[in-house]
């Protein structure tokens, strides 16, 4: 196993599968679950403040957290990845593009940028900042 040249701490959506967050943490990455800090079916805008007060990049596959009121200034430096697909596709579509992914934040935290988000799909990668 490839260990990453930067350490990430994410913050795991409850709807992302146990193989993705194992599969960064045996790469050296940081990893929480959603689960843990807050109930599972706690509303989006709980999840974002708790992503943003722990400082992690949030991963999910939850559509909901590309709606404008996550444009909203309070949600600013909410980086996120957000994964798109089958869910037997998530878990190799990140594998496919982790690389890329560890690369773009290593850039975002020289460059102090406020945040980052990446957008995961099996055979396609896109960033937006």
């Amino acid at each position: 196993m490839v260990t990453a040249t930067i350490r990430l701490q994410f913050f795991l959506d409850n709807n992302v599968p146990d193989s993705i967050g194992k599969y960064l943490q045996r790469r050296g990455h940081s990893v929480k679950r959603q689960r843990f800090p807050t109930p599972a079916d706690s509303p989006d805008p709980v999840v974002a403040v708790t992503y943003l007060r722990t400082g992690r990049i949030l991963i999910t596959q939850d559509k909901d957290f590309n709606s404008q009121r996550f444009q909203q200034e309070r949600f600013e430096r909410l980086s996120r990845i957000s994964l798109s697909g089958a869910s037997h596709t998530l878990l190799p579509a990140l594998k496919e593009d982790l690389h890329l992914i560890e690369l773009q934040w290593a850039h975002c935290l020289q460059t102090n940028a406020p945040r980052t988000i990446a957008f995961v799909k099996l055979g396609n990668v896109r960033f937006r900042a």
